[in-house]
């Protein structure tokens, strides 16, 4: 049997104008997700996928012809076809792996609950290029068609600064940040599903160069703070500057308007985590408002 792995991801800052070829800093977690591959020469030209929550149960199944790949049955038409593109995209980068005949047996499985998003579809395109041999960067531009940064962070084991333009280039850096015990990201108890909407929204708005120039620097100054307010002061500027752009009210705004510490946004805005800087009483004020999961820095964190 064969074992993959990659990493899941969190967006710290440089969201939507990473879509603009700015600098983007971006972490890798600890949770990711698995792909496991036998490879039979028993039977002959299929392939047997079964995806695994984080729990063990079931996601999907899906049984393809492998040269073909033709769906012959599944228990979820909608995710099979997505993993059916996915696969024939692989193929045009590919085509010989397709074409030999052999019986593949594969299971992915989640490190984390699946309403987390922390990169179950990113992960996948690391998995299925690590396993056919493709790069993965350019199976992301024929399908989810991302910044690229959250397949960056599948492969690389630091907090990395990206950028996709002219070309991609990752820079992992070392954070020796002696305030992360005072970071924590809490979940919102809503995925994110507003992510092609809020990001067609910036796309669509006319491009401020200023800005996005001004909000790079500001992603390059959070790479180099060695204390909590300097990463406080630019975290808040960062995301006041954009809203005022986007005319998008922050989490902070909507739900948390009277914490006195950071709340910061990651990834498209609406969802998933925010990264939460300490208050004393900062727990009891979370869970008093129903936000029970808050996990600290360093145990999510690569």
């Amino acid at each position: 049997m064969k074992t993959f792995r990659s990493n899941g991801k969190l967006f710290l800052i440089g969201e939507y104008i990473v879509m603009d070829g700015a600098k983007a800093f971006a972490l890798p977690t600890k949770f990711g997700q698995c792909l496991f591959v036998e490879d039979s020469s028993e039977k002959s030209n299929q392939i047997i996928w079964s995806a695994y929550k984080a729990d063990d149960s079931l996601w999907f199944e899906v049984q393809f012809q492998l040269d073909s790949l033709e769906i012959l049955s599944t228990t979820n038409q909608k995710l099979a076809n997505s993993l059916q593109n996915i696969l024939i995209q692989a193929k045009s980068l590919n085509p010989d792996f397709f074409n030999s005949n052999n019986f593949y047996t594969c299971k992915t499985k989640l490190e984390y609950p699946q309403e987390w998003g922390l990169g179950s579809s990113s992960t996948l395109i690391d998995l299925i290029s690590q396993w056919i041999e493709i790069n993965p960067f350019e199976l992301n531009q024929l399908t989810f068609n991302t910044s690229g940064y959250d397949i960056a962070c599948a492969h690389h084991n630091k907090p990395i600064l990206y950028t996709n333009q002219p070309q991609i280039e990752v820079e992992e850096l070392d954070l020796n940040w002696d305030f992360k015990d005072k970071l924590f990201f809490v979940y919102l108890n809503q995925k994110q599903d507003t992510q092609a909407v809020v990001g067609n929204h910036y796309k669509n708005k006319p491009k401020d160069w200023g800005l996005i120039n001004d909000l790079s620097e500001l992603v390059l100054d959070a790479t180099k703070v060695d204390n909590l307010t300097d990463l406080e002061s630019i975290l808040d500027e960062y995301q006041d500057r954009l809203e005022a752009f986007m005319q998008i009210p922050q989490p902070k705004e909507l739900y948390f308007s009277d914490y006195e510490g950071s709340i910061k946004s990651l990834g498209a805005w609406g969802g998933d985590f925010v990264l939460v800087t300490y208050r004393e009483g900062m727990e009891t004020y979370f869970k008093a408002k129903g936000y029970d999961t808050i996990i600290p820095f360093t145990e999510i964190i690569l």
